[in-house]
């Protein structure tokens, strides 16, 4: 009863943001109301997958800092420039293979987004461009303005009206996730613990002699605990696992504060980050990921991430947040 009561409490303490899309945009804003925007394929199908797309992350809070990505089209070189409906609004250099806008300049794309048809980046002299719907840009714009209770105010990029910058909700901090560092050596596991967790999770009959399961993946959590990634089962682009963590030779499943379907779980032992991203398609334009941390008991969650829409957006968007804190 009191590890379901702790479980119980720690799942009460995750609450991801919303997300939505309207027309050709999906928007998320998280657990202390970051909001991010960003293009995705037009529904009609008109436009060829080429790369191209737009993401916008508005800051939360009376300042509220936008910042602009634009991704340009795959093969693009030269210097690009982004122009709405036809009309040249910014230019830049590439930076690590994309355009980054803030500050003024951030506010001047944003402002052109709300009342614009379509995009176009123009790189070089024009030898490669790239199209980005605005069909449903200045409703996620308004969603932002909304979540943010930016809506009736001047700082609003779509709802403007009178209401003072000072009557925005503060940023709220981020929640502390303690952690604890993967240290030591793991365990040595016998094939007959890993015989009867395969047993006792029905993982085992998901291969056969033709299908073997891959070897599961042992490491050290700290705190004298070892963790064990079980294959529990696959697809074409997708692995599932099951999580067990052993100490002083008896395994326990894993208990975790958020979603447990682990779908290409990763542990990297050089940040103690336990992470996973299941994939709604093979391309991997649409899913879900997570970011866990150990505390010494439990996975504890740091970053949660989603694209519910299968339409070329490579740009998953954050629903929650956390600061970890090690010990």
């Amino acid at each position: 009863m009191f590890l379901f009561a702790l479980a119980t409490a720690l799942a009460a303490q995750v609450a991801p943001g919303p997300l939505e899309s309207f027309g050709d945009w999906a928007v998320a804003c998280d657990n202390v109301r970051r909001c991010e925007m960003t293009s995705l394929l037009p529904s009609d199908g008109e436009t060829e997958p080429n790369g191209a797309e737009l993401s916008l992350v508005r800051e939360p809070g009376a300042a509220g800092a936008v910042s602009i990505t634009v991704w340009p089209p795959d093969g693009a070189k030269g210097a690009p420039s982004l122009t709405i409906d036809g009309a040249r609004v910014e230019g830049g250099s590439f930076r690590q293979g994309a355009l980054e806008f803030s500050g003024v300049a951030a506010q001047r794309l944003a402002t052109a987004l709300v009342n614009g048809h379509a995009a176009q980046i123009v790189a070089g002299a024009g030898e490669k461009t790239g199209d980005i719907s605005l069909v449903g840009a200045s409703a996620a714009l308004r969603f932002i303005d909304a979540q943010q209770g930016r809506a009736g105010g001047v700082t609003a990029l779509v709802a403007r009206g009178p209401k003072s910058a000072n009557m925005v909700p503060a940023a709220a901090p981020l929640p502390v996730v303690p952690a604890i560092a993967p240290t030591g050596q793991a365990a040595a596991i016998s094939p007959a613990l890993i015989a009867r967790l395969n047993k006792e999770s029905g993982c085992g009959e998901n291969y056969a002699e033709a299908f073997p399961q891959p070897e599961p993946e042992i490491d050290v959590l700290g705190g004298g605990a070892t963790l064990v990634l079980l294959a529990c089962g696959s697809g074409a682009y997708n692995l599932t696992s099951a999580a067990y963590v052993v100490r002083d030779g008896k395994a326990t499943e894993a208990r975790f504060d958020y979603n447990t379907d682990l779908i290409n779980a990763d542990w990297d032992p050089s940040s103690g980050t336990l992470s996973t991203h299941g994939k709604g398609r093979g391309i991997g334009d649409c899913g879900e990921g997570a970011s866990y941390v150990w505390d010494g008991s439990s996975f504890r969650l740091t970053e949660a991430t989603r694209m519910d829409e299968c339409r070329g957006s490579a740009n998953w968007l954050t629903v929650w947040r956390a600061e970890v804190r090690r010990r």
